[in-house]
């Protein structure tokens, strides 16, 4: 008898589809908003990816850019260390 391969089960997330919040009140991120963008960034300073805060891709690049300029102007710091 020959031996047959195991087989390698792929586990598949479930990835809700959520509304984009931007799209919802019909506006764009803006780097001035520090209180509104700090939704979007993690406690190390990272830029939370869009499969978790529900942002379409063209609000994800837009608000990304947002961030970036942000730091740039120091209105966010680039990285938060623990205390």
């Amino acid at each position: 008898m020959a031996k047959r391969k195991p087989v390698r089960r792929i586990k598949r997330r479930i990835i809700k589809i959520k509304d984009c919040p931007f799209c919802k009140i019909k506006g764009e991120p803006d780097y001035k908003d520090t209180d509104n963008l700090k939704h979007y960034v993690s406690e190390r300073g990272k830029i939370i990816p869009r499969t978790y805060t529900g942002v379409c891709q063209k609000h994800q690049v837009r608000l990304s850019r947002s961030v970036k300029q942000a730091r740039y102007m120091a209105l966010l710091p680039f990285l938060v260390r623990p205390a």
